[in-house]
C-alpha cells in the first residue's frame, strides 16, 4: 500500500533511462526541477475536488448531458398535470381527515419539545407520529389495567 522502497538505487537507475526526457518535460513545463543525482522532483500539489456548479458552468452546454425527454432529472416520467408540493399535502391532509383523523394543536413545554424531537430523530418518523405512537401506547396500557380490575371483581 504505502511501502516506502529502501533501495534509492534501484529508483535512480530506473529513472536515468528518463533523465533525458523528463529534464525536458520540466523546462517545457517550468515544474520539475532535476535535484541532485538526475533525480527529477515535483512540488507536491494539493489534489483539489471540483466543485459540480463551477464544472457545470465551465463545460459547453453541448457537452452537458441533456435530460432524456418526458423524463423528470430522477428519470422518473414526468407528469402531464404536474401538482405542486403544497397541493399534494393539502390533498393528504384533506384524505386523512375524511378518514376520521382529527387535527390536535399541542404547546408543549421546552423540554419536552427537545425530547419529542430526539424521538422523532431516533425512530426517523414525524413528530405526530411519534405523539399517535406514545398515545396509543399509553392508551393500551391503561386499558389492559382496567380490563384485569374488572376481571378480577367480577370472579
Amino acid at each position: 500500500m504505502n511501502a516506502k522502497q529502501t533501495s534509492k538505487s534501484a529508483t535512480a537507475g530506473t529513472l536515468k533511462l528518463f533523465d533525458d526526457l523528463t529534464g525536458k518535460m520540466g523546462e517545457v513545463e517550468g515544474e520539475a526541477s532535476v535535484a541532485a543525482g538526475g533525480v527529477v522532483s515535483t512540488p507536491a500539489r494539493k489534489k483539489s475536488v471540483p466543485n459540480p456548479k463551477s464544472v457545470a458552468r465551465a463545460t459547453p452546454p453541448a457537452a452537458r448531458q441533456a435530460f432524456l425527454p418526458g423524463l423528470s432529472r430522477r428519470g422518473r416520467p414526468r407528469s402531464s398535470n404536474p401538482v405542486t408540493a403544497v397541493q399534494r399535502t393539502a390533498e393528504h391532509r384533506k384524505k386523512r381527515i375524511a378518514e376520521g383523523a382529527r387535527r390536535v394543536e399541542m404547546i408543549l413545554a421546552p423540554d419536552v419539545a427537545i425530547a419529542l424531537d430526539a424521538l422523532a430523530t431516533h425512530y426517523s418518523e414525524p413528530r405526530s407520529d411519534v405523539v399517535a405512537g406514545l398515545i396509543l401506547k399509553a392508551a393500551a396500557r391503561v386499558l389492559h389495567r382496567a380490563r384485569a380490575a374488572l376481571a378480577e371483581t367480577t370472579r
